[in-house]
């Protein structure tokens, strides 16, 4: 008998509950959207900063593609890079670029403690002490992405100049990047080039940026791509500075 009216006795409790649960989850699903769509361009820059110097590791792999316009002609560059970071002194970056009659040329900028190692096709005596100009010597050839993620990595390390250029960052409508809801955020760097950047909302990583410059008889149009990995696992032997070995004639062809 008790058994039997027990169930009866709390039905309609349950469904209190279970109406207030429901309420309760849609207000905070409804509140984390509004606090999204509130917030400004310089806080979501901020909230990324503080999501990567934070972190306690950081992998990716990307590109940086280079169109180049003419008047006469099209052409793209490819410059494929990765970075391995274990905090708090343990880091690789490395980019790669294939030019004609060359061959593939590469750019290594490696950290382990207080030792910093560097390796390049173009100057092989390249050496600094520090990785602030290490990574300084790699940003303008690496198409920039040396020095934007490293920078947010390691910030009291790497202070020669900010990771992204913004100084009044606007925001625009968000987008969706191969799946992933992102913020869109866009400036004019150095008074003449248009930039925008793409974060991911969830995780608050860079994931693409776009820039486009106008020159005296061509124009460019430039697009990085990151696959980033947060508090991953990184492999020692992402971390190994490994640069290749001495290149014989026939290598270049």
């Amino acid at each position: 008998m008790c058994s039997d009216t027990i169930p009866g006795r709390y039905v309609g409790l349950f469904l209190i509950l279970a109406v207030l649960l429901s309420f309760t989850i849609q207000n905070k699903t409804t509140a984390e959207t509004l606090n999204l769509d509130e917030l400004t361009a310089n806080k979501i820059m901020n909230r990324m900063s503080e999501v990567y110097g934070n972190s306690r590791s950081y992998s990716d792999s990307g590109v940086v593609r280079i169109v180049f316009i003419h008047p006469d002609r099209k052409y793209t560059v490819e410059k494929p890079f990765t970075t391995a970071f274990i905090r708090p002194d343990r880091f690789r970056f490395e980019y790669r670029e294939k030019k004609q009659y060359v061959g593939e040329q590469r750019f290594i900028v490696h950290l382990q403690g207080n030792d910093v190692q560097m390796y390049w096709d173009v100057d092989k005596e390249l050496k600094y002490e520090s990785l602030d100009r290490a990574i300084a010597s790699a940003a303008g050839v690496s198409g920039g992405s040396a020095i934007r993620i490293p920078a947010m990595l390691l910030p009291s390390e790497i202070t020669w100049r900010r990771a992204i250029r913004f100084r009044q960052p606007k925001r625009l409508g968000d987008d969706v990047l191969d799946g992933v809801d992102c913020f869109r955020i866009s400036d004019v760097v150095l008074g003449a080039i248009p930039t925008t950047i793409w974060i991911d909302k969830k995780t608050y990583l860079l994931k693409k940026v776009h820039s486009e410059q106008e020159f005296e008889d061509f124009r460019t149009q430039r697009t990085t791509i990151y696959a980033p990995i947060l508090n991953g696992s990184v492999e020692d032997n992402m971390l190994e500075f490994g640069p290749p070995k001495d290149k014989s004639w026939w290598q270049f062809w």
